[in-house]
């Protein structure tokens, strides 16, 4: 059962004002709670079960070569479902103002979370390849209104938004250029990530891929900031300082990828110049001990028919 509505509003920081702006009664919410919770959450947790197993459980070991370091996903809490419906619709009500008990699902697109965790930013570029390899990805499927757009068609799995890479403002993006258009790159955020948006088994779920120093901002921030404490400007000011401090330690993990390759390339050139010598020598061997073998054998043949006895001998032996 959904606790009460000022414990609600107490634990997830939300003010009187935010609530009666987002247009929807605490009975209506209570509803989609307890329809979520009773008779969604097991049907999605097995859909999450599925696709993990179908596309990620093995990821790292099949002849695409993605390189993942970590995978970790969930169902979405009841609780923080309902948080997030009321901020949502006080933020947009154009977008989801239609939004209620019967059609939250076409609204909500990451009731199922995934989070891919990668070592260098490069490793995206495997994990996308891999992704639109294995979805469709046609602008036509793409949301743009929540309830008309919505395909009922459960065995329909396509990517179903345009990949969406968030970025702050000054950050290295010439991997994302080279793989996505310029409007799916969004500068001026606070926190980076890769975001994509997956219809599968009739539901949304959506997939967020980040580095290591990337995760551990993010799980810092979210536990600490977002969504509840955004507008106190101490804690912002500290986890924008700690975004920043990951960010130069993603680029120094790039920077010692980058070294590191570049070690393996002059390893490799040398190891072939040193095998092309060798074989080189080799063959300049066998072709000299030939040559001295042929060289012999026409010395001993000339040795054995210097005299008449050794010429009458060559013929009797012929």
């Amino acid at each position: 059962m959904l606790i009460t509505r000022e414990a609600f509003m107490k634990r997830y920081n939300i003010s009187e004002e935010l609530f009666q702006s987002a247009g929807m009664s605490w009975e209506e919410l209570c509803s989609i709670y307890e329809d979520f919770e009773t008779k969604k959450s097991d049907k999605y947790e097995k859909i999450r079960e599925n696709f993990y197993n179908s596309y990620l459980k093995n990821i790292d070991r099949g002849k695409e070569d993605v390189k993942v370091h970590s995978i970790c996903s969930r169902v979405k809490d009841s609780e923080h479902l309902i948080a997030k419906i009321v901020r949502k619709k006080q933020e947009n009500q154009r977008k989801y103002g239609k939004l209620d008990k019967n059609n939250y699902e076409k609204f909500i697109t990451d009731l199922i979370g995934i989070r891919c965790l990668v070592l260098f930013k490069s490793d995206w570029q495997s994990f996308h390849q891999y992704i639109v390899s294995k979805f469709e990805d046609n602008a036509k499927y793409y949301i743009k209104d929540s309830i008309q757009d919505f395909d009922d068609n459960e065995n329909h799995f396509y990517i179903a938004e345009k990949p969406k890479v968030h970025i702050r403002n000054g950050d290295p993006r010439d991997i994302y250029d080279e793989m996505l258009s310029p409007d799916s790159i969004i500068d001026g955020k606070v926190y980076r990530s890769v975001h994509y948006i997956i219809k599968y088994e009739g539901v949304y779920l959506e997939i967020q891929v980040r580095t290591l120093f990337e995760e551990g901002w993010g799980e810092i921030d979210h536990t600490v900031v977002y969504p509840y404490y955004q507008d106190d400007e101490i804690l912002k000011g500290y986890t924008e300082l700690l975004n920043r401090l990951s960010g130069l330690a993603d680029e120094m993990g790039s920077f010692f990828k980058c070294l590191r390759d570049l070690e393996m390339k002059v390893l490799e050139r040398k190891h072939a110049e040193t095998a092309d010598i060798l074989n080189e020598t080799s063959a300049k061997d066998i072709i000299e001990d030939i040559n001295q073998k042929e060289d012999g054998a026409q010395e001993n043949n000339e040795k054995q028919i210097n005299t008449p006895f050794d010429c009458l001998q060559t013929v009797l032996d012929e």
